[in-house]
């Protein structure tokens, strides 16, 4: 068996949240134990909960659901949930990844218990655009290295990103592993102003002061991934962790807390 290593990817494309994935820094470094690095065919079901923020830098958290889907193929073809439509490939101790996601978007004000915040009234929506995402890793031993990009396709003014990340294997047994992933994401000006600036006619409607932004790191975070096999099909994967904004991101008059925990837990059917 070959358990799922599910991370916090899935609440980018499932809680149209702007928080930064940590796919790759997150993930069990060992490549049998993350399908992402599998190079046979497998079919991950699952199902979910997470605790987040309502946007990047709001004060408020809720929970939301979490479906879990992700087949591989053999060919290095995948299609999932959590990373969308893409290819894969290994070679010795390096992974690359390409794929077409969509995300970005957000409601300035609570359209339900699942989306929205009326902490961003009179900010306008953000409307989600599909989305290329590439991913690099390479692995010394138990520690791996990751570079990743998500470059905006359908909205080009929303901006991209950058994630540089680490993670660690602490433990790897046939019943359980247990991983420790930090990284740091980089907004371009266009990102970091879509998210966290206050244009003059925002502050209007809003009543936020304007606040215009450049590009730079926006935030840095940390999480401990504790997958637990149950037997040949079934496994429970945890993440627990934080975000922390900084920069223009954790001055923005929109972000109310800086630091904020990120909590994931979801049982997992693979075949």
């Amino acid at each position: 068996m070959k358990p799922v290593a599910t991370t916090f990817a899935a609440l980018c494309a499932l809680s149209a949240l702007n928080i930064p994935c940590y796919a790759d820094p997150l993930a069990a470094s060992d490549p049998e134990q993350n399908p992402a690095s599998s190079s046979a065919d497998s079919m991950h079901l699952g199902v979910g909960l997470a605790y987040v923020p309502e946007y990047a830098g709001g004060k408020k958290s809720r929970v939301v659901p979490l479906p879990i889907f992700e087949r591989t193929f053999s060919n290095g073809f995948f299609i999932s949930s959590t990373r969308g439509l893409g290819y894969q490939m290994a070679k010795d101790n390096l992974q690359l990844s390409a794929a077409l996601s969509y995300g970005g978007a957000r409601a300035d004000h609570k359209r339900n218990i699942f989306e929205g915040s009326d902490a961003l009234k009179g900010m306008g929506d953000i409307d989600g655009a599909a989305q290329a995402v590439f991913n690099a890793s390479y692995r010394f031993d138990a520690i791996s290295v990751s570079l990743g990009t998500t470059q905006n396709l359908g909205q080009r003014s929303h901006g991209n990103t950058y994630t540089l990340g680490s993670s660690l294997q602490l433990m790897n047994t046939a019943s359980d592993q247990l991983g420790l992933g930090i990284s740091a994401e980089y907004g371009d000006h266009k990102h970091v102003q879509t998210y966290f600036g206050v244009t003059p006619r925002q502050s209007m409607y809003s009543g936020y002061n304007t606040f215009l932004t450049k590009a730079g790191f926006t935030s840095v975070g940390a999480a401990v991934n504790w997958n637990h096999v149950i037997d040949k099909q079934w496994s429970v994967h945890t993440v627990a962790g934080f975000r922390t904004l900084t920069g223009d991101a954790a001055d923005s008059p929109l972000s109310k807390r800086r630091t904020a925990p990120l909590l994931m837990t979801g049982l997992i059917y693979s075949f």
